[in-house]
């Protein structure tokens, strides 16, 4: 079970006062077939203390340009990414058009085969799984199965993911933009 997911975010007044500035549920992205995508945070440029927004938080994009941020959660329904008992892959559902507006408004490099689910960003992107298990898969056919308290970090790698399991994965990504070279 996918608990909802909430934004708690501190800040300090001009005065110096520190403060939540925001405490709220995060609507997601529903992307058919049990998938959802939650934008939680971001920023493009590194932010500078003391920090106090207190307007409401929009993605701009999943991915950030090199030097941005974007802590992003994603539930991955059971089959995501597998086919039916012969085993064969599957492309996952259609995106709506909100998400795929934000994943175009992605700022640089990054490929996705929508048959294999193969891809990769130009990104550090540190998972933490909170429910749930799912393979990530790397084009050379290696695998790892990721589970509930598991950390990762993708370092702009082909990948794919897989959930062979029974039960949603709930992964929260926190990605760094970065230039390839």
């Amino acid at each position: 079970m996918v608990l909802p997911i909430r934004r708690v975010v501190t800040g300090q007044t001009p005065e110096g006062k520190s403060v939540f500035t925001h405490v709220e549920d995060v609507a997601p992205i529903e992307m058919g077939a049990g998938m959802s995508w939650y934008g939680v945070w971001g920023w493009d440029e590194q932010p500078t203390l003391p920090f106090f927004k207190d307007t409401p938080y929009v993605p701009r994009s999943v991915f950030p340009a090199a030097g941005g941020l974007r802590v992003n959660t994603v539930v991955f329904p059971p089959g995501y990414g597998v086919g039916p008992a012969d085993g064969e892959k599957k492309a996952r559902p259609a995106a709506p058009e909100e998400y795929r507006q934000l994943a175009a408004a992605q700022p640089h490099g990054g490929t996705h085969d929508l048959e294999t689910g193969m891809h990769f960003t130009n990104s550090i992107d540190f998972g933490f799984i909170s429910s749930g298990e799912i393979s990530l898969e790397l084009d050379d056919g290696a695998e790892v199965t990721l589970r509930t308290g598991d950390v990762y970090i993708q370092n702009g790698a082909v990948h794919a993911w897989r959930n062979r399991g029974t039960e949603p994965c709930a992964l929260t990504f926190v990605i760094l933009g970065s230039e390839r070279v």
